[in-house]
């Protein structure tokens, strides 16, 4: 009886933590009032407005894979039905929020999946201490607030890891399941090929020399249902198969830095895997060290014991950082598949230490999670508040008289955005081409542009953040913003909006980390207005001079 009770209080605790978590994920998906300005949102709703369900499925886009295409266009398909609304699969905002509903109900699954995980492999405290980790990991409630992939494939790897453990047994129906996950996983994105790593090691470390036919047909069938529900989810992958190679020859030169693209430029001069290692502490805070250090216990554990339950855990964390940590394109939702693993790894830490030390480890485990749940609300707060780019526009509205020559960035967004009762056409805004090469024409340009407008607008750091800093590729505009700034160009800075994580009115500034975890949901904008007339020759003089 006494156990059924503790049974019970477990699953209520972990039933409540996942509502909290849930909360947490769901709170205010329209965060940015249907503007888009996550790119990858923008390329994916795009793929889903170009489809048609049973006449027209190529989506002409292979980044990612077709089973998120497909399914927000089926949702929006049902949606359109019950609310003869189209544009639930015509507008690029409808759609979006159809996807981060979904991304938000995949990444909530995966806190009670992560409770498994850790109670399956080490104990029942581990998989609650760790889903309270994962409920309140800033990056996954992040994640789960954008319609991209990274809550799928995180909820699939652990399904994966599960499934896999279940591969000890000699069962078709075992392997199968684990086949369809593996499929699914690489239809929302190609990246889960890197998934395969758990299926084999668990299949090699339970092939004993009488069952290593029986284990090959039945790991044979596995990869085959793989491939048969990739092909049934994402057909237009071999169905389109030059350009979906034409887009993954683009995406691996720009993940390896073999072909050059204005957004990688961030990460000129960054170290592998320190880079990333830096950038996993916005993601998971002090979870990290002890994730660290319950991955190195792990480690010496299995060199003593050799469970092969903890080799098949291990396996996808170290084969996945070892390879992705490598790439000179470093974006920070790389790590987030991680997550889990170093949340329970860090779980399994403090546990061990509370074997040794009660108190000690008591204390610890209240530390780690009480932290934890701090930088996870900070994190939160940002969708308590507008998004910055809409506070601004309100400003620009209310501010900036019309006819107004407003300067924004190319390869930004551009503002203000166009918000109801506003005429975005009273102002004469144009582009930047920021990223052009550096020379005596760019100096011209700047200083003519410069001469004639009214208003300058940075509507994140994407450019700024990285150009000021490259000054042996990019003297002139890391001259340029820095004079800027300094207001020796005539311009001064009048408004500025930010919305950094902040909790019980300490605000957390998180601008040293990786430009994509701050510019699309909180990034800082900065709007400059002339005050000082400066003639296109006066303006060059100070791009031609040193600070």
């Amino acid at each position: 009886m006494k156990k059924k009770i503790k049974n019970n209080t477990f699953l209520f605790f972990v039933l409540f933590i996942t509502l909290v978590g849930g909360f947490l994920r769901f709170y205010n998906l329209n965060w940015d009032l249907g503007f888009t300005f996550h790119p990858d949102e923008r390329n994916i709703a795009n793929a889903v407005t170009r489809i048609s369900l049973f006449k027209q499925l190529n989506p002409g886009f292979f980044a990612y894979g077709g089973f998120t295409i497909y399914l927000y266009r089926a949702v929006g398909e049902i949606l359109t039905f019950i609310t003869k609304d189209s544009s639930w699969v015509a507008n690029w905002g409808k759609i979006n929020l159809i996807g981060r509903f979904i991304s938000a109900l995949v990444s909530s699954l995966t806190i009670p999946l992560v409770y498994i995980t850790g109670k399956k492999v080490f104990s029942k405290k581990v998989g609650i201490i760790a889903s309270v980790l994962i409920a309140f990991s800033p990056s996954l409630i992040q994640t789960a607030h954008f319609a991209v992939t990274e809550s799928f494939l995180t909820f699939f790897v652990i399904l994966i890891f599960l499934s896999s453990l279940n591969l000890k047994q000699s069962s078709l129906k075992k392997y199968i399941k684990s086949g369809f996950l593996l499929g699914i996983s690489i239809a929302a994105k190609t990246a889960a090929l890197s998934f395969l790593v758990i299926p084999v090691t668990a299949c090699i470390l339970w092939t004993k020399k009488k069952t290593f036919w029986k284990r090959s047909l039945l790991f044979l069938a596995l990869l085959g249902t793989a491939i048969l529900v990739f092909t049934i989810f994402s057909p237009y992958t071999l169905l389109d198969w030059g350009k979906f190679m034409e887009s993954m020859k683009y995406e691996s030169g720009v993940a390896t830095g073999r072909l050059p693209v204005p957004y990688t430029l961030q990460f000129t001069n960054t170290f592998p895997y320190l880079f990333q290692f830096k950038n996993l502490f916005w993601q998971f805070g002090p979870v990290v060290i002890f994730g660290i250090l319950g991955i190195i216990w792990l480690i010496f554990t299995f060199s003593r014991r050799k469970e092969k339950k903890i080799a098949i855990f291990l396996i996808f964390p170290a084969v996945y950082f070892l390879y992705v940590g490598s790439w000179h394109t470093k974006f920070i939702r790389y790590m987030v598949p991680l997550l889990p693993f170093i949340g329970i790894s860090a779980a399994y830490f403090l546990s061990k230490i509370q074997n040794f030390s009660f108190k000690l480890g008591g204390l610890l485990i209240f530390v780690i999670i009480f932290s934890n749940i701090v930088w996870g609300l900070a994190f939160f707060s940002i969708y308590l508040r507008p998004q910055t780019r809409i506070v601004a526009s309100e400003w620009i509205y209310q501010n900036i008289p019309s006819g107004s020559k407003i300067y924004t960035e190319h390869w930004d967004d551009g503002l203000p955005v166009n918000l109801p009762k506003s005429n975005r056409g009273k102002y004469e805004i144009e582009e930047l081409t920021i990223y052009e090469p550096d020379n005596r024409q760019k100096i011209d340009y700047f200083s003519e542009k410069l001469s004639k407008g009214n208003y300058v607008i940075l509507s994140s750091r994407r450019l700024w953040g990285t150009l000021i800093n490259l000054e042996e590729k990019y003297p002139i505009t890391s001259r340029y913003y820095k004079l800027l700034f300094s207001g020796k160009l005539g311009y001064q800075k009048v408004a500025e909006f930010s919305s950094y994580p902040k909790i019980l009115g300490i605000q957390i500034n998180d601008d040293s980390s990786e430009e994509t975890f701050q510019v699309y949901d909180h990034p800082t904008v900065f709007i400059f207005k002339k005050t000082k007339l400066l003639s296109s020759e006066e303006i060059k003089s100070f791009l031609f001079k040193k600070l």
